[in-house]
């Protein structure tokens, strides 16, 4: 039997679903990510009904009269079946009405979607989840979750009031919305409960995000971002659609040089074919890696840096745009997504033999460094905060800082830009390491850091390039090289 605040529910077609007829007169549902649903050969009768769940909508019970009326109980019998079908592909919206305004309407935005059930006792407590959150869409507001498989359009303040109130426990029979029907209440209330949003609470005021080590280890921010940056939990593009081609140019695939008053450092250049030759196995290289928190007294070299970035973060070659890429880009070392290679390497310096304390830009192109600032009270804060972020605490030799420049991603990359910038700087504290452990040098990777303290040390802008990461290196402490 269905619940009671169900049959109140306003039925729609989901938004981007369309009804559709064939050359042969048959009737489809259109929708932009799952295959159309044929609905055979429909009886005129039971066209309007469909129209109508295409324009206004309806209840179960208000479309399944106005059929009866027409065609008897077999075409409710075959309307009921269609929408049923409909429901499990995910393809109606559920609005609330309250005194012929409709105050919300949740909106299926994955195939996964399914309307559970919404039974609430009236005296036992609910809450929202704790990783329900509202936000602007357009010109309104929206309630998601990365636990749901769909949103909930807040249509009027009515259901934004609901909301808040229940963002602390609460009993349905004590809920008291002004303006609001106690009907049109509890039809949202179990509309929430159904969709996930809404969770009962025990003695405590704990739900099962709170009590299950699955759930409750996952924090609001790193189950949105995981669930937004990947498909399945939402209806907006995601991957390589060129959101900005025709709006703006693509940025360079090479930073400009930031300015600065002293010439370009050029670095020392490997000669690869001696390390093809000579240098340790891959395999001894890929078993000897390790993280190495303590550094020697005697500090690397700036020769040794520069070995360092030629064989890890250098540019090697150079490939203009075409009408297939969109975008110029390079071969680096090191493998990244689009080969848009957002990610520019700056060097806080303490102690370099051969190079003064300082910030340093690596030009990858050149292969030279271009001093930013000497160290200033930024500089010292970011090497100390590698510090206090590392196992021993001490200052690194250089504090290797990864800045992505992200709309070189996001160009060309929507709804996974961030996510593929984070895989960027992950591959390249792999070949880091790599590097490191071939040339016998100290190196660890740092947990976190602050980007804002990097954008006053660096001067550059918070949205447009900052830190994504950060690297520990130095030489190796006496007696420990390998």
């Amino acid at each position: 039997m269905m619940e009671p605040w169900r049959k109140r529910l306003v039925l729609r077609l989901r938004e981007g679903v369309a009804l559709g007829r064939d050359e042969a007169g048959g009737a489809y549902l259109a929708s932009p990510s799952l295959p159309a649903m044929s609905l055979g050969a429909l009886p005129p009768v039971l066209l309007p009904a469909f129209e109508r769940l295409g324009a206004e909508g309806g209840t179960v019970e208000a479309l399944a009269e106005e059929v009866a009326e027409q065609g008897g109980p077999l075409l409710v019998a075959t309307l009921l079946h269609h929408l049923r079908r409909m429901e499990q592909l995910a393809l109606l919206a559920y609005a609330v009405r309250d005194g012929g305004a409709t105050i919300s309407i949740l909106q299926p935005i994955s195939p996964w979607f399914s309307l559970g059930s919404g039974e609430t006792p009236p005296a036992r407590r609910h809450v929202l989840s704790r990783f329900a959150y509202q936000r602007r869409v357009g010109a309104g507001l929206v309630l998601e979750s990365p636990r749901c498989h769909a949103l909930l359009r807040i249509e009027d303040a009515r259901a934004a009031a609901l909301c808040f109130a229940l963002a602390r426990p609460t009993a349905p029979a004590a809920l008291t919305v002004p303006g609001a029907s106690p009907e049109a209440t509890t039809t949202l209330v179990g509309l929430l409960v159904a969709a996930g949003f809404l969770l009962p609470v025990d003695e405590d005021d704990h739900t099962e995000e709170d009590r299950a080590f699955e759930l409750a280890s996952w924090s609001f921010h790193d189950l949105v971002f995981h669930a937004r940056s990947r498909p399945g939990r939402h209806a907006s593009p995601c991957g390589k659609t060129f959101p900005f081609r025709g709006r703006v140019p693509p940025p360079p695939a090479l930073r400009p040089p930031p300015a600065a008053a002293d010439p370009p450092i050029a670095l020392h250049r490997p000669n690869l074919d001696a390390l093809v030759r000579d240098d340790r196995p891959f395999t001894a290289v890929l078993e000897g890696r390790r993280t190495v928190y303590a550094q020697g007294r005697e500090p690397i070299s700036v020769e040794q840096l520069g070995e360092f970035l030629y064989r890890s973060a250098r540019v090697r070659a150079f490939f203009p745009a075409t009408p297939e890429t969109g975008y110029d880009i390079t071969s680096r070392p090191s493998p990244a997504g689009g080969a848009c290679h957002d990610l520019e390497v700056y060097l806080a310096v303490d102690r370099c033999g051969g190079l003064e304390p300082g910030l340093y830009h690596y030009d990858p192109a050149a292969h030279a460094l271009a001093r930013v600032q000497g160290r200033t009270p930024e500089v010292a804060a970011l090497l100390q905060g590698a510090a206090q972020a590392t196992i021993g605490g001490r200052l690194p030799q250089v504090l290797v800082c990864l800045a992505s420049r992200f709309q070189r991603v996001s160009w060309s990359y929507e709804g996974i830009s961030y996510a593929i910038t984070l895989k960027n700087a992950g591959v390249l504290y792999q070949t880091f390491y790599l590097v490191a452990t071939a040339m016998n040098l100290a190196c660890n990777g740092v947990g976190r850091g602050d980007s804002d303290l990097f954008c006053k040390a660096a001067g550059t802008d918070y949205h447009a390039e900052t830190t994504v990461g950060e690297f520990a290196l130095g030489s190796r402490l006496e007696g420990d090289e390998k």
